[in-house]
């Protein structure tokens, strides 16, 4: 009888607590790679064990009525071969949602860099686009205020202000006035097409010696084939401005797909001009585990910069080549 009772007390205990976490879901990415580098530092391994922009995430939604709903998520960085990790490091907001968009508040990739991701066929590997177009407001900003429209006949947009992008890094201070920053970006987004554009601008870049940043990127799909493309524009101060491109595609063959990219940039005053190609295959196992492997070459970049992962490898500027031959494996659940 006393075990009876001390059953029932803990499942009328238990019953709200299960409640209150139904509507929690859990997601994440766990992706791994083994990668042999040569053309680099002498002080860096030839073979790096790597975690590439590995995460997971909580996230969940409560009915408030009329349409409305309060939205929320924690999404942290996991770096499975360096045992640490951040909490609430990647985009980690609280928000409202409805029939007139989303409104969050929170950590969140700048609307310009979220055009730049529908467009790397190379995302998250040695060979992320952003080794060659990142820079400026291509970041996952602090301290945001974001607004997003529903789609509207393939159509849709979103602005974001920053009160302090990084400058203030992990600090408990106030935000720094001069470390604010504006995003914005437009796309239209209907079956086999992908048009969007960027732009970013504020304090923030002026602190860190930048001017106005833009970007535009599209995407085209016909029967098994697909092509991208991308173009940014960024100023700096000293009037040593940067512009880079990018194309590729990629070829469907039931499991497999073969991709091919190829970026390059150029600074107007030192004629450093930073240049990446990519040549990959993706084996997907199911429709959550995917292999591939990839072999990447350029000139003046850092493999993985801006991408995530938990090693980076290159000589930087000044004319020097790298390349390298990644193997890796990514389970979403």
């Amino acid at each position: 009888m006393k075990k009876i009772l001390a059953i029932a007390i803990a499942s009328a205990f238990a019953a709200p607590a299960m409640a209150a976490t139904s509507n929690v879901d859990i997601y994440g990415q766990l992706h791994m790679s083994v990668n042999w580098f040569n053309d680099q530092p002498s002080d860096i391994n030839d073979i790096n064990i790597t975690s590439n922009a590995s995460r997971i995430g909580f996230k969940g939604s409560e009915d408030l009525g009329g349409g409305l709903k309060g939205i929320w998520q924690i999404e942290s960085g996991v770096n499975l071969d360096e045992q640490n990790g951040g909490l609430a490091g990647r985009n980690s907001y609280l928000g409202l949602s409805g029939g007139w968009g989303t409104a969050l508040l929170g950590n969140y990739d700048t609307p310009l860099k979220l055009v730049g991701r529908k467009v790397d066929l190379f995302g998250d590997t040695i060979g992320d686009s952003r080794n060659v177009m990142g820079g400026g407001s291509d970041t996952r900003a602090k301290n945001v205020l974001a607004y997003m429209t529903p789609a509207m006949s393939g159509f849709s947009a979103a602005v974001a202000f920053s009160t302090d992008v990084n400058i203030n890094g992990t600090s408990t201070a106030g935000d720094n006035e001069d470390g604010s920053a504006w995003n914005l970006n437009a796309a239209y987004e209907n079956g086999p097409i992908y048009v969007g554009f960027g732009y970013g601008d504020g304090d923030y870049h002026e602190a860190v010696g930048l001017e106005e940043h833009w970007r535009v990127a599209g995407a085209f799909s016909f029967g098994d084939f697909k092509i991208v493309g991308q173009y940014d524009a960024l100023g700096v101060v000293s009037g040593n401005d940067y512009d880079a491109w990018m194309v590729g595609g990629a070829f469907n063959m039931g499991a497999i797909t073969l991709k091919a990219n190829w970026m390059a940039g150029e600074f107007d005053n030192t004629g450093v001009e930073p240049e990446q190609y990519n040549l990959g295959a993706d084996y997907a196992m199911s429709k959550r585990t995917n292999v591939y492997a990839m072999y990447t070459g350029g000139e003046d970049v850092v493999l993985g910069s801006g991408a995530g992962l938990s090693d980076r490898v290159g000589p930087g500027a000044g004319g020097n080549d790298i390349s390298g031959l990644s193997f890796g494996v990514v389970h979403k659940f």
